[in-house]
């Protein structure tokens, strides 16, 4: 397999307290610069979370990573500095320039290796591989050890020692781009990153600044004020961070004015761009931070991506019942299920508990795909036979673990819409009786730069599945002419959905129209099988190519969500060698899907937040304009069709 020039790292999610079980191992969490090495044939480049490539910030780890024995490779890890005591120390980090110190790149995860994708191996056989790649060094390379051990002892004794925290990991798991359940991180003490959004006038012996004003993005976009530091500097940092400050003076206060006040007195704004790192003790009840200490610059992330860290309670083994009969209230992923043994699929006689515990079986894949964008739900409460309705606002009775983001819509009006940002969120859904989750192709916080554009190849009855996987093939060919890669899904339906990633550059209108040029070239190439009108009339014996996925506030399913639907079935992501004839919608359900990702381990979409393409000009001018009136356009926020037993059934995939 050929090494990728990137893929997306995976990230840990906060936890409260360390698992339970013996399914786990635990690494000591380092404090440096996350950075994947990829060796290609004698030269290293050492790329940031964030794809900016840092090799001349590090060129003897990116020497010594060139020496390794392989042709080619690519290694997770983090760049950081030791103190005297072998602790990793960010803020010795910042001042390695200045005081000589040796770089260290750790590294706990090997991901390719001479033509071989270990991806989909599980962690301790990723480990062994890298173990042996890095056998015997110890100077600008390390390996990461890790402690088969209670969590809560390891935990105990990191702190003792003054680390940061510990990371969790489950033993038997993939490797999964984005932040899921396999990977839990547990604090020492509480610490994150903070966007800098003024500095105060500088106190006593100072002669830069006294303190910096810090602030948090809200899910809306909005940056708030979350109190300001005036500790942990050093006198190089004071005076190299006061002349960037006073380059991004500004008039006005970049923080919201319905939240925290910061003080207004000798307050200087600045453009909110820089990113610190912050430790502190707690947050006080206002949303201000308590006992802050500075410990440096972060220019590996963008302040745009700076949120508040929310921890959550680990969860227990799955199903736990809390008291009572047979239907008495469980938890799962710390979410209490009442009525755990309501029926919502009879034919497969699957309940809300074997939901919820599907959602934390496959939470590593799923969540990618559906956290941090507004949802349009399909709730059934009494199960797929009984009434289901669509919802995309947020109304009584929503579960506090379902996060909310207001949203303006046509006309001016604004809305509240749910979103998820964790396991909690998705089981939090299922105890409503949400059957199909149907996110948005943007993201919270950039509503505005849709992340995707989607194909829903949507057959009309009669229309056999050779045709619809010959669409599929079709719009990835002309895709693939723009110069963009995609990826390809069945609906849970009868049809397909054929996806590109995009970096979130162009709008929804400049998305639109390049759906609509594709669609329009495939009924110009092959009118007698395929249409972009919608009507009934004009879809017989045809592939609907809807295009209409991509309007601002319509969905689509989202990846490995279940249909409210007989017999459970799931959308589940293809690799494009299995979009043949032989594969069929019907052979992934609620049941089956969670036994063939154990089985196959690789998600075939594991390379989509890899992706780095855009539409630009020259894209969206590749194709021309569809001939003809295009077909009237739904209004905007079009609902996914409506699964229950009454009600129209068109546009259903």
């Amino acid at each position: 397999m050929t090494l990728p020039a990137w893929v997306a790292p995976q990230l840990a999610t906060l936890v409260s307290a360390p698992p339970v079980g013996d399914e786990w191992v635990h690494e000591v969490k380092l404090d440096g610069y996350r950075m994947l090495t990829r060796i290609d044939r004698g030269r290293a480049r050492l790329l940031t979370r964030n794809r900016q490539d840092w090799t001349d910030h590090f060129t003897s780890v990116a020497e010594a990573a060139a020496a390794l024995p392989v042709k080619e490779a690519l290694l997770d890890g983090e760049i950081v500095v030791f103190d005297a005591a072998g602790v990793s120390s960010f803020q010795a980090l910042q001042q390695a320039a200045e005081s000589g110190r040796a770089l260290t790149y750790v590294a706990f995860d090997l991901l390719f290796v001479d033509g071989r994708d270990l991806r989909g191996e599980p962690l301790i056989a990723r480990k062994k591989a890298l173990a042996r790649l890095l056998r015997g060094r110890r100077g600008r390379l390390r390996y990461s050890e890790h402690f088969d051990a209670p969590g809560q002892s390891v935990y105990e004794r990191a702190c003792k020692m003054a680390l940061e925290g510990i990371v969790c990991k489950r033993k038997d798991a993939p490797y999964v781009s984005g932040r899921g359940s396999s990977w839990l991180k547990v604090k020492c003490m509480a610490r994150q990153e903070f966007v800098i959004g003024g500095f105060t006038d500088p106190e006593g012996a100072r002669a830069d600044f006294g303190s910096l004003l810090l602030g948090v993005h809200e899910p809306d976009g909005r940056l708030v004020y979350a109190g300001k530091v005036g500790t942990g500097f050093t006198n190089a940092t004071l005076a190299t961070l006061g002349q960037r400050l006073r380059r991004l003076e500004q008039r006005t206060s970049p923080f919201a004015p319905d939240g925290p006040r910061p003080p207004a007195r000798g307050a200087h704004w600045v453009k909110p761009t820089l990113v610190g790192e912050v430790t502190f003790t707690e947050w006080t009840r206002d949303g201000l931070l308590r006992h802050p200490s500075f410990q440096g610059l972060r220019d590996d992330k963008p302040a745009g991506q700076v949120v508040r860290e929310r921890s959550h309670a680990p969860s227990p083994p799955a199903g736990r019942r809390i008291a009572g009969g047979s239907d008495a209230p469980v938890q799962v992923a710390g979410v209490r299920l009442t009525h755990p043994d309501r029926v919502l699929y009879p034919e497969q006689a699957v309940t809300k508990l074997a939901l919820a515990r599907y959602y934390e079986a496959i939470a590593d894949w799923i969540l990618p795909h559906v956290t941090g964008r507004p949802l349009s739900l399909v709730r059934c409460p009494e199960g797929q036979r009984g009434q289901c309705f669509y919802q995309k606002h947020v109304g009584a009775g929503m579960p506090e673990d379902v996060a909310r983001v207001r949203i303006r819509e046509g006309g001016g009006a604004t809305a509240w819409y749910p979103y998820v940002e964790d396991l909690a969120g998705l089981v939090a859904l299922s105890q409503i009786g949400v059957l199909e989750i149907h996110p948005w192709g943007a993201r919270v916080g950039r509503l505005e730069r849709p992340d995707r554009l989607v194909l829903d190849l949507d057959p009309a009855p009669g229309v056999a599945w050779a045709r619809v996987v010959e669409g599929a093939l079709a719009v990835r060919a002309l895709l693939g002419d723009l110069g963009l890669v995609s990826f390809v899904k069945t609906t849970g339906g009868k049809g397909l959905h054929v996806v590109a990633p995009l970096r979130p550059a162009a709008g929804w209108d400049a998305l639109r129209r390049l759906g609509e040029r594709i669609g329009a070239e495939l009924v110009r190439r092959a009118p007698d099988r395929y249409t972009i009108n919608p009507l009934k009339a004009a879809r017989r014996g045809r592939i609907f190519v809807d295009y209409l996925r991509n309007l601002r506030g319509a969905t689509a399913v989202a990846t490995y969500s279940p249909r409210a639907r007989p017999d459970a079935p799931v959308s589940m992501p293809l690799g494009w060698s299995d979009v043949t004839g032989k594969v069929r919608p019907e052979d992934f359900t609620l049941v089956t899907v969670p036994k063939q990702l154990r089985a196959v381990r690789k998600d075939p979409w594991s390379d989509f937040f890899s992706v780095d393409q855009a539409i630009t000009a020259r894209t969206a001018a590749a194709l021309s304009p569809a001939a003809g009136p295009s077909p009237a356009l739904p209004r905007r926020g079009r609902a996914p069709s409506r699964p229950g037993r009454s009600g129209s059934r068109a546009g259903r995939t």
